[in-house]
């Protein structure tokens, strides 16, 4: 297999050779092109997420996001004749001069690569020894992903379908950046999607474009702001609302009082779990009685790296360590029924040319979901803690992140030291 460290050094020979004619201005431009052409398409091939571009003192270290893990797959010597990030920058219509290089900007460029199209959203960051450059790969060749293949238990896709179904309310999902919350929010719609039903979205950026939902992309150079346009999308007659993010309390405010007067309205918000969505409206600023009497759910959701199939292997995990991390999460072991009494097997990813030697190969979520009830509304309103409310949760059959994590490691889907820490962070 060809690496990309040896595909770009076929390059700089080529150049070196004359290949392209006497050395010019031109030239250069086609060589810094044809890197970063190289460089996308490596990113395709690897099923990259992001590409981070960073100058460091000697070099500029090319890293990619490959199943949520960051790897250096390339170093291009500072030369002359190379000027990456102005290329790329180029590609955006981002500003090249030096002022410009002393702020943040954001763009966008499309390209065809391997025979699909493709969406990169690039953000420049300004460091003291450069432009720093991240990319986020978006496939518009690719279909959403179905609800029942996004990595829902059988227990929690019942309790989710359950909520969806329901004609009004507000449906959170939350989750720290870039864990799939927006793949999760439009598996929804796709579930919902029929002819009869006017779905709205309003959203900064759009990441899928999907044909039968009227989509808004709020950014910088819309005059009207956030809010303006949350208020005009209530004027669509719409069904169902996606807002892409609740952002402050009169957005808040905005979409609980869309969901109270019959329209289904499902967003992302910044919060640690499912229950904590409630704490975190409630610290927005908003009255606990119209929480209790708007929100329908409440998922909390991250990305762990799925262990490849072709290289799965079997290792004994102790019994006893098990125990402990079972109680330092609050969980009963025996929900599990492991039988070994001398080692548990749980399962990794030894490395094969299938997956890059990574051991892994694509990303699934683990979550937890919770339906609001009579009994939560009512903690809600009596200024129940965080705590009660999810004790509360807990005996309506609401199955936390914890179990839903293990009962994955113990399925041989992921390895345990990709979801301890999460489960660890959940249970303070």
């Amino acid at each position: 297999m060809v690496t990309l460290e040896e595909k770009y050094r076929d390059l700089l020979a080529a150049a070196k050779k004359g290949a392209w004619g006497k050395p010019s201005k031109e030239q250069d431009d086609r060589l810094n092109s044809d890197i970063v052409d190289l460089i996308l398409t490596e990113a395709v091939q690897s099923r990259a997420s992001d590409i981070h571009i960073e100058p460091l003192r000697k070099f500029i270290r090319i890293r990619f996001r490959i199943d949520g893990k960051l790897y250096q797959v390339l170093e291009v010597l500072e030369t002359p004749e190379i000027h990456l990030i102005p290329c790329i920058k180029i590609l955006t219509d981002i500003p090249t001069d030096t002022v410009s290089s002393r702020k943040s900007w954001d763009g966008r460029f499309s390209m065809t690569l391997l025979n699909q199209q493709y969406d990169f959203r690039v953000a420049t960051f300004p460091t003291v020894l450069g432009d720093k450059v991240s990319i986020r790969v978006l496939n518009k060749s690719s279909e959403l992903i179905d609800l029942t293949k996004i990595g829902l238990r059988a227990q929690t896709a019942a309790t989710l379908e359950q909520i969806i179904q329901k004609k009004n309310g507000l449906l959170t999902v939350s989750g720290p950046t870039g864990e799939g919350k927006t793949t999760t929010l439009y598996s929804i719609l796709r579930r919902l999607h029929t002819s009869t039903v006017n779905i709205v979205t309003l959203e900064n950026p759009v990441e899928y474009q999907i044909d039968g939902f009227n989509q808004c992309d709020i950014n910088k150079k819309v005059s009207e702001d956030f809010n303006s346009a949350l208020k005009a999308t209530l004027r669509q007659d719409p069904d169902i609302i996606l807002i892409g993010e609740i952002r402050d309390l009169e957005s808040a405010e905005i979409a609980l009082r869309a969901s109270i007067t019959g329209h289904l309205v499902l967003t992302s918000i910044h919060a640690n779990s499912a229950v904590g969505t409630v704490a975190r409206l409630i610290n927005m600023g908003l009255e606990r009685h119209m929480i209790a009497y708007a929100m329908i759910g409440s998922v909390s959701q991250h990305l762990v790296p799925r262990i490849c199939n072709e290289c799965r292997a079997p290792y004994t995990f102790d019994p006893v360590q098990f125990d402990m991390v079972c109680a330092q999460c609050g969980v009963d072991p025996k929900v599990f029924d492991f039988k070994a009494s001398d080692g548990i097997i749980f399962y990794k990813g030894a490395g094969c040319e299938a997956c890059k030697w990574t051991g892994y190969h694509g990303m699934i979520g683990i979550y937890e979901v919770i339906q609001f009830n009579e009994d939560l509304r009512e903690a809600i309103i009596n200024n129940a803690s965080v705590s009660e409310i999810e004790r509360i949760a807990v005996s309506k059959d609401y199955e936390s992140m914890a179990v839903d994590a293990l009962q994955k490691v113990k399925s041989g889907t992921v390895h345990f030291e990709d979801i301890y820490h999460i489960i660890l962070e959940k249970s303070r």
